[in-house]
């Protein structure tokens, strides 16, 4: 469950409330913020410094810079503390905000540790170094992929559906119906691969 949106969809689920647009875009903010490293880093990489996309995957990100970045922005020790902070303030709308910020970032992270097996974050930097290497992988097949990907869908078209109920404007129905169009291609793309690749095989 590490595609991007699927962190966004989840948290909104848990976390939105219907009319409360601050509270909202807090809980987008918080959804987005561990992968904010790799958004800025990867068109970096690309386009300033033309690192191919074999090179910026298999070496670049797992060195010291980019591994110690993406600690920062996925400390599990660091957001406990901000969503503290949001708690003992919650009286006061920056409390508030900062707590539902804190709360959808760890929700990112309570999905993103399950799925993460030979790349698997530093989740408690910095009070240890210590990484979970999870059975299970969101992208690499000799860890289960394709299981993990039809999980994902299944949980985002649940979550769709809720945000559906609560979200009645146009363009975020508009937004959900894409989100839908996107998991079917996920839920589905074994079958795809199958019935289309080998029309444009020899």
């Amino acid at each position: 469950m590490v595609n991007t949106p699927t962190h966004t969809i989840l948290a909104l689920a848990a976390l939105s409330k219907k009319g409360d647009r601050k509270r909202n875009l807090a809980v987008l903010l918080g959804s987005l913020i561990p992968d904010l490293a790799i958004f800025l880093w990867a068109p970096y990489q690309s386009i300033v410094n033309g690192v191919s996309g074999a090179a910026m995957w298999q070496e670049l990100y797992f060195q010291a810079p980019m591994q110690n970045l993406i600690a920062w922005f996925n400390s599990i020790p660091i957001y406990v503390a901000l969503g503290v902070l949001g708690f003992a303030g919650r009286s006061k709308t920056w409390g508030k905000l900062l707590l539902f910020f804190s709360l959808a970032a760890l929700i990112h992270m309570a999905t993103d540790m399950p799925v993460h097996a030979d790349d698997a974050y530093r989740h408690l930097w910095p009070l240890t170094d210590w990484r979970f290497f999870s059975p299970l992988s969101y992208w690499d097949v000799d860890h289960h992929s394709r299981w993990v990907s039809s999980f994902e869908a299944l949980l985002a078209f649940g979550c769709i559906a809720m945000l559906w109920q609560r979200f009645e404007m146009r363009w975020s129905r508009i937004m959900l119906s894409l989100l839908s169009l996107f998991y079917l291609l996920i839920l589905f793309a074994p079958l795809i691969q199958r019935l289309v690749v080998p029309l444009f095989i020899d």
